[in-house]
């Protein structure tokens, strides 16, 4: 995977599955993050 290191990412559905699992793998990366879901993780 590329590296995300200083970059922002915002995701969507962050809290279950595959929004869950992006974020895991971008934050892994080194890039910083927001998330939004309808329901908290």
């Amino acid at each position: 995977m590329m590296r995300f290191k200083d970059q922002i990412a915002v995701i969507t559905g962050g809290s279950s599955g595959l929004g869950l699992e992006l974020a895991r793998r971008l934050r892994a990366a080194g890039a910083r993050l927001a998330l939004i879901a309808r329901d908290p993780a």
